[in-house]
């Protein structure tokens, strides 16, 4: 879980700052390619069934600012990384991190293993109160 808190927070300070520099005051949107690891909890019926991390995965971004300020970032996740069963799963997910009155990142993902496993699910994780949401965990 704090593995995947610092690599996003890394990951999404470090664009906000390499981006900030030499700005307007107007709207841009800038995105690119960078290279992970991975790490999410898998959840059925509310029970933690699985924690994915490691692994490789490309990540694309972009990221939205208004008026010189960060407004949001939407990310698409494609790699591998393999469960502490064994099972090598493949990864397709898209995060958003958005500010209202904090921080959030909401991921929706769909998980497939080499073993037959299929999770697909929505959390969101609140840098401010540091707890996870499920919105939705589909298990098979």
């Amino acid at each position: 879980m704090k593995k995947l808190i610092l690599i996003a927070l890394c990951l999404f300070m470090g664009m906000m700052l390499s981006q900030s520099y030499g700005q307007n005051n107007g709207t841009k949107t800038v995105q690119g390619w960078v290279e992970s690891t991975y790490w999410s909890p898998v959840f059925c019926d509310g029970v933690l069934v699985d924690l994915l991390e490691g692994g490789t995965i490309r990540v694309h971004y972009v990221a939205h600012y208004k008026d010189g300020k960060f407004q949001w970032e939407t990310d698409q996740l494609k790699g591998e990384v393999t469960s502490y069963t064994g099972e090598v799963f493949r990864i397709r997910e898209v995060d958003k991190y958005y500010i209202d009155e904090s921080l959030y990142l909401t991921w929706h993902f769909n998980l497939i293993g080499d073993m037959g496993t299929h999770y697909i699910g929505s959390l969101t994780y609140s840098y401010a109160t540091n707890s996870i949401t499920i919105n939705k965990s589909v298990c098979h």
